[in-house]
């Protein structure tokens, strides 16, 4: 076997962190452009297969990597690469009959699910159609990746992930463009294959680096050591597949429940198919972008929580957690306000259609507390109980069918229900994940840092940008109204917070390493600090 090619292990998440924001901003990115090709009809159609395929994908292979990675890691350090080797075999064996199996599950569930009126548009049928061969591209590519972070060698998994979102972002352009003439559910099967191409795109990658390995038929393995690999595998994927199906889930909930709730308000199925667009593929897509940072922030404060839990440091435990809460508020108020006052305008400019504003309003809250919700998962998660945010997460699932059924129908609220449905699940998941925290180490409640200093300098912000976007309106238009709303709001916010002396510098130090080179590019220290 060829020498293990590692990094450090900070070195290795550094290059996987990087990898991932990049590829959660293309994800986000290039739905804004699909969305004006095709419109929120076809999105909708796009948004039921998507939540299917990503539970599926979840059931079949989420938590494969980990396992793979672990076991190959472990196999590697007592000086036994034949082991690791079979491990890797049998897992890709294992693994390319899965994924086959449900790829061909979900051509078999696309028919069923349209003729049982699950899905209330039965165009729907394309897009699951044409992107049920990812299942099993995904699949293969699981255990490729997993391989390769068990010799923790990061870069071929990094090279993949942003070479799949590329592909994946232009194919679905391309194709949408394309087969636009057909048929807005042939658009939106076009945007949905965009899964298969960047799936390929990241499998060549990969087998172009397995190359460098030697052959697979130099790991032969016995029937009994086979069963013996993939109990261990299975035995540790499992509960991390359990754990990652939650969210795809709530999403299948939504695409048979938010529909029907619509039509039992008078909408048309078609209407209801657009409605539903507006609010899962662009109005969504907004809010995920500004939690990406607090994804990313999660990554540094999960070692940190552990760190201090682990050398019985109190202090730095309380301190370290306070530090996280107020970098999300910080971070995430100001999207909140900010998405909520111009709604409209801001579906104006990027989608050329305010309507949507009706639904990314009410679901702009979405920032703060799933952002909340993120950050006190890290926490628990740090504090080595990652059931907590599971269990929280899933009750919060059970509030958003409750509220989402009832209101959605409401003819007064439609959509906006099922935005209000959404926001209930992370304010129910992120106060019992508090509430956790308070019983397990104390939660770190200080409402002069978490509520009136972001509060203040957000109110500050809110007025500025809805001065500055309806004084201008008149002369420059929407778009040139909005873009300059959003600089002043950038700009006064930022103002504010130093005013009230909101920011630290130990506030960047969560951040990943590019936080902390501008923490010191602005001249903070560690002897500077805000009261």
């Amino acid at each position: 076997m060829k020498k293990v090619r590692s990094q450090s292990f900070l070195g290795g998440a550094a290059i996987l962190a990087a990898a991932g924001i990049v590829s959660k901003v293309f994800g986000a990115v290039y739905r804004i452009p699909l969305a004006r090709l095709i419109g929120p009809e076809g999105m909708g159609l796009y948004g039921m297969a998507y939540p299917l395929y990503t539970m599926i994908l979840a059931l079949s292979t989420a938590g494969i990597p980990v396992a793979i990675s672990k076991l190959v890691a472990e196999k590697l350090a007592c000086g036994r690469p034949d082991e690791a080797r079979q491990v890797f075999a049998v897992s890709l064996r294992a693994l390319f009959v899965s994924g086959l199996g449900f790829s061909l599950l979900l051509f078999a569930l696309a028919g069923l699910l349209v003729r049982l009126g699950l899905l209330r548009d039965a165009r729907a049928y394309w897009p699951l159609v044409a992107i049920a061969p990812a299942i099993f591209l995904v699949a293969v590519i699981s255990a490729l990746r997993g391989y390769f972070q068990g010799q923790q060698d990061m870069v071929p998994t990094a090279v993949s992930q942003v070479l799949e979102q590329l592909l994946r972002a232009g194919t679905a352009l391309a194709l949408g463009y394309l087969l636009l003439r057909r048929g807005i559910e042939f658009a939106a099967a076009g945007a949905a294959f965009g899964a298969v191409t960047g799936g390929l795109g990241a499998l060549a990658v990969l087998a172009w680096y397995i190359r460098r390995e030697p052959p697979l038929k130099a790991a032969r393995v016995a029937p009994a050591e086979r069963r013996a690999v993939l109990r261990t595998v299975f035995a540790l994927a499992v509960p991390v597949s359990l754990a990652s199906l939650v969210m795809p889930i709530i999403q299948n909930l939504d695409v048979i429940i938010v529909p029907r709730r619509l039509e039992a308000a008078g909408y048309t199925i078609r209407e209801a198919t657009a409605l539903f667009g507006q609010l899962s593929q662009m109005a969504a897509t907004l809010i995920n972008l500004p939690t990406i940072i607090t994804v990313a922030l999660g990554v540094s404060l999960v070692p940190a929580i552990s760190a201090a839990a682990a050398s019985g440091d109190r202090l730095g435990l309380r301190a370290r957690m306070q530090t996280a809460l107020r970098l999300t508020v910080l971070i995430e108020l100001p999207a909140f306000v900010g998405l909520l006052v111009l709604a409209g305008p801001i579906m104006d400019l990027l989608y050329d259609l305010p309507a949507a504003g009706v639904a990314l309003a009410p679901l702009s809250a979405s920032c703060l507390f799933l952002g909340l919700h993120q950050t006190t998962s890290g926490i628990l998660q740090g504090l080595g109980r990652t059931d907590i945010p599971v269990r929280s997460l899933a009750a919060g699932a059970a509030v958003k069918v409750v509220v989402t059924y009832f209101f959605t129908a409401l003819p007064a609220l439609g959509i906006r229900g099922a935005a209000f449905g959404t926001v209930a699940t992370f304010i129910v998941a992120m106060l019992l994940n508090s509430l956790a925290i308070q019983r397990l180490v104390g939660f770190p409640w200080d409402a002069r840092e978490l509520v009136l200093k972001p509060g203040a300098a957000a109110a500050f912000m809110s007025a500025c940008v809805l001065a500055g976007y309806h004084l201008s309106l008149p002369y420059l238009g929407t778009s040139l109204a909005t873009l300059l709303g959003i600089a002043l709001g950038v700009l006064s916010y930022g103002a504010a917070l130093v005013l009230v002396r909101a920011v630290r510098a130990e506030d960047l130090e969560l951040l990943p390493a590019p936080g902390r080179t501008l923490a010191r590019r602005l001249g903070f220290s560690s002897r500077q600090g805000g009261s």
